[in-house]
């Protein structure tokens, strides 16, 4: 590592041509311009952003020993004039050799993109977590992707065999083959070398993942590099529950926020030459576009087609060009596979989800999993495994008082079902539930003896459908509380779905009971 560190070491960084005319026709009306103003055109080009923190941390740090942690904080202490004046000075990455490899500079646009993706999701999130210091978190996002970009500019050699073998092995082994370390090994100690803020280092620690501003960074990373090529990833699932116990909202809010910030981000950077990841949010049908990777690849390892005589000039009409084949069925976004509508119809039960929920929970009882990953293994075998569509996990609150909404899946923005609450010492069904691990069944056979059991307050959130519900406890010790039905479209429960149910939410308590704190 130590080789690479010395390769990639602190020195001048280009920036994009865009950002370089764009700052220096501020010039003229400086005075008029605010440093935030300014700091969103150089946050929209992530080489800009690491050119100005390495500059003035160095600058700071040497001085005064403190450390500037946002863009807009480091042009005001560089000035806003002294800024726009060097800024004619500053290097531009369409003039360097790097521009000069067609594939180096696909790869820098769509990593420009995906840093872009990643700082905006991460701004947005932290300001919805009310952060006074969002762009701290958004800085960190952009941090993250420093070494890429590094290896890019100062490795462009490299770029094709490691791209290529990030496809097909896996980003960590395909580290290791390439370069002999990872990624994940070498950002702390080059960003420490370009001396850039202790503050942004640690909320790229994803050990820290529990914590607040760290689960931000992180998803959102996650979220822009998955979605570069499409929305249907079953990993982002678990992004989104980490989002939504960060931020207290159900998941399908978060999947529309997501959605939204994906398509505001790619409005205001359209000026890179790369798809967004908002692109492909539609999903409208029509084939997918080839990897360029892998049609480069191909390319090289086809052999030169041999010499052809040339063809007599056409006599006749050329026939007709072949009817365009069908499109192929439109995959589902999240929002389409994680939200489902409580109108819309069930999911059809699937007997290899619901086995392999039971697998994934049994191979991380090590404490391997937080308790966003380990609810979406819970959430995926309850909805796709099962086919059902409500689903509401609810929580013992810390004080230990009550039961609350902590994640909720398939439940509309306007569905009262969101604020499923009770104490936890109270004397109705739900509570009565938690005195031990124990489910129930509400059906047609029992509603009459078991609805009047329910609070009046929860009777309206229920509704009039049948539901399964299971306590689960960690020893003698409730913790949380699964309510799912199928909906409000009268769709009724059966004898072998409530089994089910009941044998995954005894794999759930087991599961919770180990999850990482």
């Amino acid at each position: 590592m130590t080789d690479w560190i010395e390769r990639l070491r602190p020195g001048e960084l280009p920036v994009f041509k865009r950002t370089k005319a764009v700052v220096t026709a501020m010039s003229d009306r400086r005075e008029a311009i605010t440093a935030r103003q300014l700091a969103a055109e150089v946050l929209a080009d992530p080489l800009a952003s690491y050119q100005l923190l390495h500059t003035i941390n160095k600058k700071v740090g040497e001085r005064y020993g403190t450390e500037v942690t946002t863009v807009e904080h480091g042009l005001m202490m560089q000035g806003i004039g002294a800024y726009i004046d060097a800024a004619r000075k500053l290097s531009v990455l369409e003039d360097t050799p790097a521009a000069r490899d067609p594939y180096v500079v696909r790869k820098l646009h769509a990593l420009t993109r995906r840093a872009q993706h990643a700082a905006w999701q991460a701004r947005d999130f932290a300001v919805l977590h009310a952060d006074v210091h969002a762009e701290e978190v958004q800085v960190a996002a952009l941090l993250y992707h420093l070494p890429e970009f590094l290896l890019l500019l100062r490795a462009p050699e490299l770029a094709p065999r490691w791209y290529r073998a990030r496809r097909r092995m896996g980003a960590t082994a395909a580290d290791q083959a390439v370069l002999g370390t990872t990624l994940d090994t070498l950002r702390p100690a080059l960003l420490a070398e370009w001396q850039l803020p202790a503050t942004s280092r640690e909320l790229l620690v994803m050990a820290s993942g529990e914590r607040p501003r760290q689960c931000i960074v992180s998803a959102c990373v996650d979220i822009a590099e998955r979605s570069e090529r499409g929305w249907w990833d079953e990993a982002l699932v678990t992004d989104y529950i980490a989002l939504a116990g960060v931020e207290n909202t159900p998941v399908e809010t978060i999947v529309a926020t997501v959605h939204a910030n994906a398509a505001r981000v790619a409005r205001a950077c359209d000026w890179i030459a790369a798809p967004p990841a908002a692109a492909w949010c539609p999903m409208l049908p029509g084939p997918w576009p080839p990897d360029e990777d892998d049609m480069d690849e191909a390319a090289a390892q086809r052999p030169a087609p041999s010499p052809r005589p040339p063809e007599p000039a056409a006599t006749t009409a050329p026939p007709a060009a072949p009817a365009p084949p069908s499109p192929p069925a439109t995959p589902a976004t999240p929002a389409a596979s994680s939200a489902p509508a409580p109108s819309a119809a069930c999911p059809v039960p699937d007997k290899q989800v619901f086995q392999q929920s039971l697998k994934n929970i049994e191979a991380h009882l090590d404490g391997s999993y937080t308790i966003n990953q380990m609810s979406a293994v819970i959430l995926k075998g309850l909805h796709s495994g099962l086919g059902l569509a409500r689903i509401l996990f609810a929580m013992v609150t810390p004080d230990g008082t009550r039961v609350k909404t902590r994640f909720t899946l398939g439940v509309a923005s306007d569905d009262p079902l969101r604020h499923f609450e009770f104490p936890l010492a109270g004397k109705d069904l739900f509570a009565q539930l938690m005195g031990k691990m124990q489910g129930v069944w509400l059906n047609d056979g029992n509603r009459a003896k078991l609805l009047p059991m329910i609070a009046p307050h929860l009777r309206p959130l229920v509704g009039d459908n049948e539901f399964f519900a299971m306590s689960l406890h960690q020893g003698d010790r409730p913790i949380a509380l699964i309510y799912a039905d199928r909906g409000r479209d009268g769709s009724v429960l059966d004898p072998l779905t409530y089994t089910d149910f009941k044998m995954l939410c005894l794999q759930a308590a087991r599961g919770l009971a180990k999850v990482k704190s």
